[in-house]
């Protein structure tokens, strides 16, 4: 059987489709705190950073999500702003993280993430930064851009 180039691609995980991507060094422990099904198969996840962590990404990174009990990680689109990530004044609005993230059940930290909230509410997950498609792009005199158009497919642009 002839594999085509796009499948190949498909069966390789995120790690290995990301290998020559930049990541953060480090990874930072992050609390799930909800859960909030968007349709059949797509569910938002909301996670909690932990008050001495600053996390920082540009528009269009992904997070590399470290679930218990599976060693690969999951490559999902943040779908939270930059300044949501960061420490405000007012205390009842703590930074966050969220993304969203398609039932998939041959991806494991996906399935692992579409347990029953009951389940993983509360649970500890490591996430870091990673990707070199951001907005806006390096190099390039934001003040010159006039107009951008964005089309994309599915949940996250990788």
């Amino acid at each position: 059987m002839v594999q085509t180039r796009s499948k190949a691609k498909a069966s390789l995980s995120h790690e290995e489709r990301t290998a020559t991507e930049p990541r953060d060094e480090g990874l930072y422990p992050v609390t799930i705190e909800t859960v909030t099904p968007v349709n059949d198969r797509i569910k938002t996840f909301k996670f909690a950073l932990q008050e001495q962590d600053t996390i920082n990404f540009q528009p269009g990174q992904w997070l590399d999500v470290h679930v218990p009990g599976i060693e690969q990680a999951g490559g999902f689109t943040l779908t939270s702003t930059p300044s949501q990530a960061q420490p405000r004044p007012d205390p009842e609005h703590k930074p966050f993280l969220e993304l969203a993230v398609k039932k998939s059940p041959d991806n494991p930290p996906a399935a692992w993430l579409w347990q029953s909230p009951e389940e993983i509410i509360g649970k500890e997950v490591r996430v870091r930064v990673g990707g070199s498609f951001v907005w806006p792009p390096p190099n390039i005199d934001y003040a010159t851009i006039k107009r951008a158009v964005f089309i994309a497919g599915g949940v996250g642009i990788k």
